[in-house]
């Protein structure tokens, strides 16, 4: 059984993308690679059964908890993201399903605004399986401590603890307000910029250069390679940390792997995640994290309002 809305309107770069369904999850199902059928059920109609309006406001304190459960930075801060072309591999599944997903964190990327690089590309947002990630970890911190970039043991160590059974971290390097990466003379940090300095947006800000989604194979059980995909691009391509995320928060793709076997799980990035992501990397260069949280703020709006079939809200 499916519940299935229209995401976005207009036809959909990937077969399934765009598209806001429900599926319950079924254990003895391996991962595998699924074609979603789109089922609409005849719901029951009851002439007593009242009408609940959810108000302009409520919806409004509904993205404002959203994004701020999603986008821990100081207001002084910025919200991190790519900013060079993103080419994504996938490792530790079959050569189909890896290609898989490769495309689909392609497709999603585009769709929310990134360049992508071209095929052939050195990846450099990385979605590995693994059977232990606390083990996988340890072993690449050991032999690939470069793939941490700066970390310390310590903050390696954090990454490992993280609750669940997958754990994401991403490279950063700082940008001037030109986009060009600061560099360091003399063990110091020299930002050289044709930007007119101001105190509305930042001189300089962060920029991922790489990312890594490592997700514990046990816990695909009964989930697509659409699904990994869309979790992983949520993971990767945003700094977040799905534990933040309060349980009366609306559906997002970030719960699939924490979800109960019996319980319902959505099929794709829900309008909330493609909102928020979208919202993240169409927003203007160098702008401060409250501001930033403002522009994803307003592109979920107006995602959830093109899925009804209105027109964009005024704010």
């Amino acid at each position: 059984m499916e519940r299935c809305r229209n995401l976005r309107g207009g036809p959909s770069p990937r077969p399934g993308f765009g598209i806001v369904a429900v599926q319950f999850r079924e254990p003895a199902m391996r991962f595998v690679l699924l074609t979603a059928a789109m089922l609409a059920a005849p719901a029951a109609a009851q002439n007593d059964a009242p009408i609940v309006v959810i108000g302009q406001r409520d919806i409004e304190q509904q993205i404002e908890s959203f994004v701020g459960a999603l986008t821990p930075a100081s207001p002084r801060g910025q919200i991190a993201r790519f900013e060079a072309a993103v080419c994504p591999g996938a490792f530790g599944i079959p050569d189909a399903q890896r290609d898989t997903v490769r495309d689909r964190i392609r497709a999603v990327a585009k769709e929310v605004g990134l360049d992508v690089a071209a095929p052939g590309c050195k990846p450099n947002l990385l979605v590995v399986v693994t059977a232990d990630k606390t083990s996988f970890i340890k072993a690449l911190g050991k032999d690939h401590s470069y793939m941490f970039g700066d970390r310390t043991p310590t903050q390696i160590r954090k990454i490992i603890a993280e609750p669940g059974p997958s754990a994401a971290w991403q490279i950063q390097t700082m940008v001037n307000a030109d986009g060009r990466p600061i560099s360091n003379e003399a063990d110091m940090p020299i930002n050289r910029s044709t930007r007119t300095p101001s105190r509305i947006t930042a001189a300089a800000r962060p920029a991922f250069m790489a990312a890594v989604v490592v997700v514990e194979n046990k816990a695909l059980d009964g989930l697509t390679t659409t699904q990994l995909a869309d979790y992983a691009a949520m993971r990767a391509l945003a700094r977040i940390e799905p534990a933040r995320i309060d349980a009366a928060a609306p559906e997002t793709i970030l719960r699939i792997l924490d979800a109960a076997a019996d319980s319902e799980v959505p099929v794709t990035l829900t309008q909330w995640d493609f909102g928020f992501l979208k919202g993240l990397y169409s927003s203007p260069n160098n702008l401060y994290a409250p501001s930033q949280r403002s522009e994803i703020g307003r592109v979920i709006e107006q995602e959830m309002d093109r899925s009804d079939g209105g027109a964009a809200p005024r704010r």
